[in-house]
């Protein structure tokens, strides 16, 4: 059972990483329409440094979303890779905090990631916990 839900969260942060950043980034750039239709600048042009540099990031995050896919299908193997997966995501969680401290509310399209952000690593580090401890507990 703990496993089905593990699979559950890694298969929904790997649809987040995709089509919630990684696939409009990637697409549109800096310019164009933002996750879910959230624009990233209003008002002002992007530079060509940002706009690579934007889409270079969802790039990324399109390839940790297939990480996160990958790791439905081996929960037991790549146990690590997951725990380094689900800090990266503690540390973005982290970082748009401070960034909402210093500069202000984001709104909704700002304040939702946030929630997702730090209840995504809380549960995918204690499902991988508790799988593991129950593997140890049914070995001895």
């Amino acid at each position: 059972m703990k496993r089905r839900v593990l699979q559950g969260v890694l298969g929904f942060a790997g649809l987040l990483m995709l089509f919630r950043f990684g696939g409009p980034a990637l697409l549109f750039g800096a310019t164009g329409p933002g996750p879910l239709g959230n624009e990233w600048l209003v008002g002002t042009r992007a530079t060509l440094l940002l706009d690579a540099d934007l889409r270079f990031l969802g790039a990324m995050a399109i390839g940790t979303g297939v990480l996160f896919f990958w790791g439905m299908s081996r929960t037991k193997g790549l146990g690590p890779t997951i725990y380094v997966l689900a800090g990266a995501v503690a540390v973005g969680a982290v970082a748009r905090i401070y960034a909402r401290v210093v500069y202000g509310n984001p709104g909704t399209a700002g304040t939702v990631p946030i929630v997702i952000e730090v209840v995504l690593p809380v549960l995918i580090f204690f499902l991988l916990y508790s799988i593991g401890k129950d593997a140890k507990r049914t070995q001895a």
